[in-house]
């Protein structure tokens, strides 16, 4: 069996030691070392990941996992202390941090993309979120699509998700 050696460079507030870990096994989604993943972070200044806090680090792996299929990109785990779950989605790293210590409740995030086809974008993560039991899928991922709204100065349709917690991700097609 292979390894895979990931360094902490992902989170530059968070000092993170060198992990192995084994691969994961075929149930679980595949660990992309950072080079494959199209997620740079900054070398210089510049934007670097957005990372948040959860109380329930699982339903955020279910919403990342299975309902967006974002690529995962790290997972440590300190037992004890913490667990981060780093995610590139659409080019954005978003990194989920559990502390077990003190949990704490996401809050309000909200994140906010321009896409091109925002209906096939719903039926693409509704048809994923069909995984989940109804019970799981009311807890991880709820939709909402609101058409011909201002968003700025233009007119888009969106379609909003409504992830665990109050972490909302919103898609704007303009028209």
């Amino acid at each position: 069996m292979r390894r895979l050696v990931t360094s902490g460079s992902i989170l530059s507030f968070l000092v993170l030691p060198v992990v192995q870990a084994q691969d994961a096994p075929p149930s679980q989604p595949h660990v992309m070392p950072p080079s494959e993943v199209s997620c740079h972070t900054s070398v210089g200044e510049g934007f670097e990941n957005l990372q948040i806090e959860t109380s329930d680090i699982t339903l955020h792996e279910r919403f990342f996992e299975q309902v967006l299929h974002a690529s995962v990109v790290q997972r440590l785990d300190h037992p004890q202390t913490d667990h981060i779950r780093a995610y590139c989605y659409r080019g954005v790293l978003v990194v989920i941090r559990h502390d077990l210590r003190t949990p704490r409740p996401t809050g309000w995030v909200q994140l906010n993309f321009t896409v091109s086809n925002v209906t096939a974008v719903r039926q693409d993560l509704e048809s994923a979120s069909r995984t989940l039991s109804e019970e799981e899928r009311d807890k991880v991922a709820r939709f909402r699509m609101k058409p011909d709204v201002m968003r700025g100065n233009r007119k888009v349709d969106r379609l909003e998700v409504y992830g665990p917690e109050g972490f909302l991700i919103g898609f704007d097609q303009p028209h």
